[in-house]
């Protein structure tokens, strides 16, 4: 009888590691689609950088200002940081 409770144990603790791999392997998935969307997307400002074109210089610059505040939100939101403060500012702990 004994065995049969250590059996289940056993079971459910490499069930839940499974689960847990998949989870993790999801998260990465999502992660690594994620930074090539993004890289993709400060694609267009650093050429605008290099352009002979005055004003595509300065539209460049405008664009780098969000840009980089777009890529600082993602990278506090996937790090968890956000949900920390918003949870320190909601239950205050």
């Amino acid at each position: 009888m004994n065995l049969d409770i250590f059996a289940s144990i056993t079971n459910f603790a490499t069930t839940n590691s499974t689960i847990q791999g998949v989870f993790q392997r999801g998260y990465e998935v999502v992660i690594s689609v994620s930074a090539i969307i993004i890289a993709l997307l400060w694609i267009p400002v650093a050429i605008g950088f290099f352009s002979s074109d005055e004003q595509k210089r300065y539209e460049s610059k405008n664009r780098l200002k969000y840009a980089s505040l777009g890529t600082i939100i993602y990278i506090l939101a996937i790090s968890g940081i956000i949900y920390g403060v918003f949870n320190f500012i909601a239950t205050g702990a």
